[in-house]
């Protein structure tokens, strides 16, 4: 319960009502320690939120600054707490592809220089390394 009340207050100091959806939610992130996907999102919340309210939720969270999007790749987006990362550099991610795992690379930083000639301007940095995760390998 007390894990409950720790995400409601979150909630609540970032401006949004804690409802149980939300509630259950951002609890999800808490938990996972990982970056999770819409489609991961509703297989672990199993039928109490349907996919319309999971996107409503994933964009009030973000814009919020609650989760981030750590990533795009084609139409599959990923999300997670914004703990590990500053405002322009953002710990390196792994997803498999074979199952859609995704992780959090910790431990080591690509560097960001801050020179990329010719009138570019940086904003953020995201680094995503696509292989076989353990599981699968041994597949």
């Amino acid at each position: 319960m007390a894990a409950d009340k720790r995400v409601s207050d979150l909630l609540r100091e970032n401006g949004l009502k804690a409802t149980k959806g939300r509630v259950e939610m951002l609890g999800l992130f808490l938990k996972a320690g990982r970056p999770l996907g819409q489609m991961q999102i509703m297989e672990m919340l199993g039928l109490k939120l349907d996919r319309a309210s999971v996107y409503r939720t994933l964009n009030a969270f973000t814009e919020a600054g609650i989760i981030h999007m750590a990533y795009v790749n084609g139409r599959h987006r990923v999300y997670e707490l914004p703990d590990k990362c500053s405002g322009r550099n953002c710990h390196p991610h792994f997803s498999c592809r074979s199952c859609g795992m995704t992780a959090c690379l910790e431990g080591f930083q690509v560097r960001y220089k801050g020179n990329l000639g010719k009138g570019f301007v940086a904003e953020r940095q995201k680094v995503l390394i696509e292989g076989l995760c353990p599981d699968c390998k041994e597949k």
